[in-house]
């Protein structure tokens, strides 16, 4: 009787372990996909809700904005050619 008692123990915590286990790995998955939906809404090719269209963007804007963090233009010049890029 007392050997039946205690594989019932063992048994019971084994399955506890492993219940234990099982919701750990389904919070580590849910932590992953959290990460990987927080990500795909920055990034630059997220769908524009307001076209529902992927947005594209623009290397000449990037270049200008490059050049304007580089110290090759000042803020008077990199204004005025990000209003002439934006009238296109």
């Amino acid at each position: 009787m007392r050997d039946s008692m205690m594989m019932g123990m063992w048994l019971w915590g084994a399955l506890g372990l492993l219940v234990l286990l099982a919701v750990l790995g389904l919070l580590v998955l849910a932590g992953v996909w959290l990460l990987r939906q927080l990500r795909a809404d920055r990034s630059p090719a997220a769908p524009n809700p307001a076209t529902n269209a992927v947005a594209e963007r623009d290397p000449a804007l990037d270049a200008l904005r490059r050049r304007y963090a580089l110290g090759e233009i000042d803020a008077e010049e990199y204004q005025q050619r990000r209003n002439v890029l934006n009238q296109r």
